[in-house]
C-alpha cells in the first residue's frame, strides 16, 4: 500500500520539484528535463498548468459573463492545451533557427530535449493566476514573460551545452518565429478560432479583467454622481 501511494504522488512531486527548481535557475532541473522522458512529460504538464493558471487569472471575465461551470472548465483546458502547443511550436522553431548560429549542436534528435527545456521555462507562468489583480496585473504578466524567456535561454545553455549567445539566439529567434507562425495562422483562422472560443467558453471574452474593473468603477461613479 505504501509503495502504491508513493507511485501515485511521485509525478505530482516531480512537477513541483521541477517547477520550483526551474524558477530558481537550476541547471540540474533543465538537464534532467533534457534527458528524461518522464521529466519532459512533467514539463509539458507544467506548461499546461501555466495556461490553466493564466485562465484562472482571467476568470473574472468568465464570471461576469455568467459562463456555465462546464464551459469554465473547458476554457481552462483549452487555454492549457494552447500553452502546450506553444511549447511544441517554440521547440520546432528553435531547432529551425539553430543552424544559423553555426554551432551545429541541435538536431532533430534533440527535439524532445529542446521542447522539454522550453516547456519547463513556462514555470513562472504558474503564477499567472495573480494577473487578475487590478492595475499591476498587466505588469506582472510582462514580468512573468521576461522571466520565462530568461529561463528558456538559461535552460538551452545549461542543459544542451549551447554557448550563451547561441542559446539566446535560439530562444529569442525561436520564440519570434513561433509567434509569427501563430500570428499568421491566427489571422488565417481567425473566424473558425473565434467560433471555437465562443463554443468553448460561451462568450467572446473580448474584455480584460482591468477593462471590466474600469467599467465597474465608471458605472459606480455615475451612480454616485446622480
Amino acid at each position: 500500500m505504501g509503495s502504491f501511494l508513493v507511485e501515485i504522488f511521485a509525478f505530482p512531486r516531480l512537477l513541483i520539484e521541477l517547477a520550483v527548481a526551474a524558477m530558481g535557475f537550476s541547471g540540474a532541473a533543465f538537464a534532467h528535463v533534457a534527458q528524461s522522458g518522464e521529466a519532459q512529460t512533467a514539463a509539458l504538464m507544467i506548461a499546461f498548468l501555466a495556461g490553466v493558471s493564466e485562465m484562472l487569472g482571467q476568470s473574472v471575465i468568465l464570471v461576469v459573463n455568467r459562463v456555465a461551470l462546464y464551459r469554465f472548465i473547458a476554457s481552462l483546458l483549452f487555454t492549457g492545451l494552447t500553452y502546450v502547443m506553444t511549447a511544441l511550436i517554440w521547440g520546432l522553431s528553435a531547432l529551425a533557427v539553430a543552424p544559423l548560429t553555426r554551432v551545429g549542436v541541435l538536431t532533430l534528435a534533440d527535439f524532445a530535449g529542446v521542447m522539454g527545456v522550453l516547456a519547463l521555462a513556462f514555470a513562472p507562468r504558474l503564477l499567472g493566476i495573480f494577473s487578475i489583480a487590478p492595475y499591476f496585473g498587466a505588469a506582472l504578466g510582462n514580468l512573468l514573460e521576461a522571466w520565462a524567456m530568461a529561463l528558456a535561454i538559461f535552460g538551452l545553455h545549461a542543459a544542451l551545452n549551447l554557448p550563451l549567445g547561441a542559446a539566446a539566439f535560439c530562444g529569442v529567434a525561436g520564440w519570434a518565429m513561433s509567434y509569427a507562425l501563430r500570428s499568421f495562422f491566427g489571422r488565417l483562422l481567425a473566424k473558425p478560432l473565434g467560433r471555437l472560443r465562443l463554443i468553448v467558453s460561451g462568450s467572446p471574452l473580448e474584455r480584460s479583467p482591468q477593462q471590466i474593473i474600469d467599467d465597474l468603477v465608471e458605472a459606480l461613479r455615475r451612480e454616485l454622481g446622480r
